[in-house]
């Protein structure tokens, strides 16, 4: 508290500051100091032959002689009581500012306790984590080791590109790819879902195309896409329903099959909900492509669709320098944009045509450039692939 605002109790009838005690006592103190002053040095010897008159100045005089003496004391009394009075206020206040230091470092040492608590936590959660992290990206290298490599790829499709971004470390999107017949067999699959439940989906999915393929390799079975996803879906099927799991299961995959025959020029095309798209050069001066997207049947490959289908191969003529893209819908469903939408599959298919007549590795950089200026700081919300094959 500031000492011009500090004020104590005065005859008990005022409340003064120290500086309101200073000023009246002052002016108390001239005045008796002038008036003692005055008597004293007052001539009264001509008011010899007035007795009464010099009987009362004598007592004025020493009247007031007294009274500025008790003006001193009572001035330095009331400096005193004052100075007390702040000495008080100032242990009371002390008292209460080490009672808060009390508290305060109460509430530190059980703020630090939290804390100490906190960071256990956190160091615990963040090694549960790594531990976490380290096991998916084992995963991962587990999943890139069930992919067909570049150098398989590089052999058999020879002039193509891979466009494979996974949300998270694993993928829910997969792609395989292998011979049959002199035939370049390949699929593009969209397992349910992203991260490691799409990863367990996708070895799965896999793990039976492989199956299919080399058994019928082995008893000489003819094979087409569409064969190969009557018998995908029903090993789907009956490795489910061997669990006697009675909980509704939805995990399954969209996935196109193709096969391109180079000898005879076709191509052989089945998909489950998943198309794919063939661009073919109508005219060359303007350089001009022309899109046309071969339909999927609506079934997917999924775990709790038991009704009865059989899936549909279609065949077209091919010829070289026709363009194939296979795709998972991750593209065409990014979130971007000024007003944040979806980038939709119209302007992939656009997009596509835009960029047909350029190289094939140049493709892919434009695929990428377009899709990082499209969701600028959005997420990617799922997994994205998109194979282009040269013919």
């Amino acid at each position: 508290m500031d000492k011009e605002e500090f004020k104590v109790e005065v005859w008990g009838l005022f409340d003064l500051t120290k500086k309101q005690i200073l000023v009246f006592q002052m002016v108390f103190l001239m005045l008796f100091i002038g008036l003692t002053a005055f008597l004293f040095a007052y001539n009264f010897e001509q008011h010899v032959g007035n007795e009464s008159y010099n009987f009362h100045a004598t007592y004025a005089k020493y009247f007031s002689l007294l009274a500025t003496i008790l003006i001193v004391i009572e001035t330095q009394f009331l400096w005193s009581k004052f100075t007390q009075a702040q000495l008080d206020l100032i242990r009371e206040q002390k008292t209460e500012i080490e009672q808060q230091k009390e508290e305060i470092l109460a509430q530190n040492e059980q703020l630090l306790e939290h804390q100490e608590r906190i960071l256990n936590d956190q160091e615990k959660i963040e090694a549960q984590n790594k531990d976490i992290t380290d096991s998916i990206k084992y995963a991962s290298r587990i999943q890139s080791a069930l992919l067909p490599s570049e150098k398989k790829m590089k052999r058999l499709l020879r002039d193509f590109f891979l466009y494979y971004k996974p949300r998270d470390i694993v993928s829910g999107d997969f792609y395989w790819i292998d011979e049959y017949n002199d035939k370049v067999v390949i699929a593009a699959a969209d397992c349910t879902g992203h991260g490691v439940p799409g990863a367990f989906v996708s070895a799965l999915g896999i793990s039976m195309l492989n199956e299919v393929l080399q058994r019928a390799v082995s008893t000489g079975e003819y094979l087409n896409p569409a064969l190969m996803l009557n018998r995908l879906r029903e090993r789907m099927n009956s490795s489910i329903s061997r669990t006697e799991n009675t909980e509704d299961t939805y995990d399954g995959m969209d996935i196109s099959i193709c096969m391109i025959d180079r000898k005879q020029n076709t191509l052989e095309y089945a998909g489950a909900l998943q198309p794919i798209y063939l661009l073919k050069k109508i005219s060359e001066k303007p350089v001009e492509y022309e899109l046309s997207s071969m339909k999927p049947d609506v079934h997917p490959i999924s775990l709790t669709d038991f009704k009865e289908h059989t899936y549909q191969t279609t065949i077209i003529n091919i010829n070289k320098g026709d363009l194939i893209y296979m795709f998972s819908d991750g593209y065409a469903d990014q979130f971007g944009g000024k007003k944040r939408k979806k980038f939709l599959t119209v302007n992939f298919r656009k997009l596509l045509v835009s960029i047909a007549e350029k190289p094939v590795e140049i493709q892919k950089e434009e695929l990428d450039k377009t899709l990082v200026e499209w969701k600028g700081d959005i997420e990617q919300i799922d997994d994205i692939m998109v194979i282009g094959i040269r013919v």
